[in-house]
């Protein structure tokens, strides 16, 4: 059963054609679909659902990890099937269980539209032969595909758009991080139903202070990119420097990881690792309807929290000191904007903080640069490997927090 060129009229979904017949992408999702017992699937959906039958709609979107159709019942209501496009792994399962255990506690103690989960399964092996979710279906498209797509505005909000949007995201940022646990680590929803906190898959823990998650992360940390590629990509660049800087970072985050946190102690809060736009269902208006992909979500030191990834900047003590005047202020027009627009950020955080009467402890992290470098600073070192002065974000954390 090889896909057909199709996509979903009602969504801005890309639809099989956007991968080339024969490419490795396209191979992968002919390769799960034909893994995959439909009609199995659908009976399962139906012995949930007061069995009621339903059909699999023709049409497919995917991500980079799940491949995803459309089941419709009889009743004409409608459920989202995520299927995982890759065999099983224990390490996989662990990871959809921990996702589904995320989202049950953020939709446990938020208002933050998660999509309700209906049946899954974690391995391969069940009549279905794939990995699965069965969830709710949000009848909008995700942001970065709203109101005409990639396309018509480069992946950016509308203008018209902003304020509104923005608002929203700021009040669903506070619940997330309003969702405390004692330790560092993945969320475990307990057989009692009460929440737990594991290990990392890749770091260990789970961790009793943020202190010990910096001094794990050290210890594991590895750049992605060789020596060779990073010589060859920045050619007549201070190549030196910026190898000096990548080689000596996770040793020197190692050595002051008792000052990178402001909050040594918990409870710390829950992060959704990809928050940004493309993971925000919204309406025609741009109005929130879900935010969906909660793989990896996990509770992080207060020093690793972020703004949404649509607010992303380069830090300035990464960036090339040519692209600021002599009073460190951008030159660009693009960064000028972003800068404006995360300032506007914090500030409507705060007013999310106050309507829900709790603390300040989300907009102090975003409106603390030190922080956001170090986040920043963190992620990228690890995925893509971005190439920067590493050093130079830590200097204020050598000079300024001493305990």
């Amino acid at each position: 059963m090889a896909l057909s060129n199709l996509c979903f009229s009602g969504q801005n979904w890309k639809g099989t054609g956007f991968y080339p017949d024969g490419s490795s992408r396209r191979r992968l999702l002919d390769a799960c679909v034909e893994a995959t017992n439909w009609d199995a699937l659908c009976l399962y959906a139906s012995t949930l659902n007061n069995s009621i039958k339903c059909r699999i709609l023709p049409d497919i979107t995917n991500g980079q990890f799940h491949l995803v159709r459309l089941l419709e019942f009889e009743n004409q209501s409608r459920w989202i099937a995520r299927i995982q496009l890759r065999k099983s792994t224990e390490l996989l399962a662990k990871k959809l269980q921990r996702e589904v255990d995320a989202m049950a506690i953020v939709r446990e103690r938020t208002n933050i539209p998660v999509p309700q989960v209906f049946g899954y399964e974690t391995n391969d092996s069940n009549q279905v032969g794939v990995a699965f979710i069965l969830m709710e279906f949000l009848p909008g498209n995700v942001a970065m595909d709203a109101d005409g797509g990639y396309e018509t505005h480069n992946g950016e909000i509308p203008p018209q758009h902003k304020t509104n949007f923005y608002d929203e995201v700021a009040r669903i940022q506070v619940e997330m991080t309003s969702v405390r646990l004692p330790r560092i680590g993945t969320i475990i929803k307990c057989t009692d139903g009460s929440y737990d906190i594991g290990p990392f898959p890749d770091l260990g823990g789970p961790f009793d202070t943020a202190t010990a998650f910096f001094e794990a992360w050290a210890a594991k940390a590895k750049f992605p990119k060789s020596r060779g590629i990073i010589q060859k990509s920045m050619k007549t660049g201070p190549v030196n420097e910026v190898l000096a800087s990548i080689t000596e970072f996770p040793r020197r985050i190692k050595a002051l990881a008792s000052r990178l946190s402001s909050c040594d102690n918990g409870p710390f809060p829950v992060w959704h690792p990809d928050f940004l736009h493309s993971n925000i269902i919204v309406d025609e208006g741009y109005r929130v309807l879900g935010v969906i992909d909660w793989e990896g979500t996990c509770t992080i030191p207060w020093g690793l929290v972020e703004f949404p990834l649509f607010l992303e900047t380069v830090p300035f003590p990464m960036d090339a000191s040519w692209n600021y005047d002599e009073n460190g202020q951008p030159l660009y027009e693009d960064t000028k904007r972003r800068w404006q627009e995360r300032k506007e950020y914090v500030e409507k955080v705060a007013g999310a903080e106050a309507s829900k009467q709790i603390d300040n402890m989300l907009s102090a992290s975003l409106d603390n640069h030190d922080v956001q470098n170090l986040a920043y600073a963190l992620r990228v070192y690890l995925d893509p490997g971005k190439l920067g002065f590493y050093d130079k974000v830590l200097e204020s954390f050598e000079s300024k927090y001493v305990r």
